[in-house]
């Protein structure tokens, strides 16, 4: 029997399903997991150990952190995605529910996920979702007490109309593959996966496989359409310019960024951001039937 590790968020999504709930639900399937909570201080010591599976219930901050935590990138993880945008778990094509998800973990096949690193005044750090400078990062960064659970993805969405409508273009500087973009953007994210904040499918082109950071760009002349499609995103491809490439060189001068959900204040003065894969990419298994 694979040794497993269940990783459980318990506020996760609003704090649901329970712990005891999950563990009944993998037992039913043959699996005899070792479940270990992220709010008790266990994570670190539990990760340590050598493991044959480790099922991650949790959103995208618990995702992330398991995932930059993981020293072998060959030991396979699943996702259950409890939490509330869901980003990481879209990316790999997981859009299906929990009742039908367990089942078909027993037949789930591994896909690689690129993991990102990105350098800058706070040193080297790993990143999944996205390096971000402009809107997202600055209504990250004012985001209020949460709301509930059903209402958290259509009031972040309302929430970033407000800085796209209020907020002035910044100059940016960016280098991608040796080609140089210098322009005022309301917004310049450097992705590896192709949704992002509240569950906006921002990049289409962006794939969690493909060994490729999507540089999306917001011109100011774009602010208006910009709105319209938050207003339904999944309806069209989002108002956005973008460039693919390996290895992506920012000069950041004003304003907050964000590293996936993590916010960092602006500098006190210009610095260079660098941002590329790693070249061990980590494995995620996807159950056949909820892709």
């Amino acid at each position: 029997m694979r040794r497993t590790l269940l990783i459980h968020n318990p506020t996760a999504g609003g704090g649901h399903p329970p712990r005891r709930e999950l563990v009944g639900r993998l037992m039913a399937e043959g699996l005899s997991p070792t479940c270990v909570s992220t709010k008790n201080g266990e994570l670190e010591t539990a990760l340590g150990e050598k493991w044959d599976l480790i099922i991650v219930a949790g959103g995208d901050g618990t995702v992330s952190k398991v995932g930059r935590a993981i020293g072998d990138a060959d030991t396979p993880f699943a996702i259950l995605p409890i939490g509330t945008a869901n980003n990481v778990a879209r990316a790999v094509g997981l859009n299906g529910e929990l009742d039908g998800l367990i089942p078909q973990l027993r037949f789930a096949t591994a896909r690689r996920l690129n993991v990102g690193t990105v350098r800058g005044p706070w040193g080297k750090l790993k990143f999944f979702e996205a390096v971000g400078f402009g809107i997202i990062a600055e209504a990250i960064s004012h985001a209020g007490p949460r709301p509930p659970r059903a209402l958290r993805i259509d009031i972040g969405r309302e929430e970033l109309q407000t800085f796209v409508r209020s907020s002035k273009a910044k100059r940016y500087e960016v280098e991608i593959d040796g080609e140089e973009f210098v322009g005022d953007f309301l917004l310049v994210e450097i992705m590896n996966l192709g949704f992002t904040g509240p569950a906006l499918p921002i990049s289409l082109t962006a794939a969690p496989d493909d060994g490729l950071l999507d540089v999306v760009f917001l011109f100011e002349k774009d602010r208006l359409a910009m709105n319209r499609w938050l207003e339904s995103p999944e309806d069209k491809p989002a108002p956005v310019t973008i460039r693919r490439g390996r290895k992506v060189t920012l000069n950041w001068k004003s304003g907050r960024a964000r590293i996936d959900s993590r916010i960092y204040l602006p500098p006190d003065q210009a610095v260079q951001i660098r941002a590329k894969l790693r070249k061990r990419s980590l494995l995620v298994l996807v159950p056949p039937n909820v892709r």
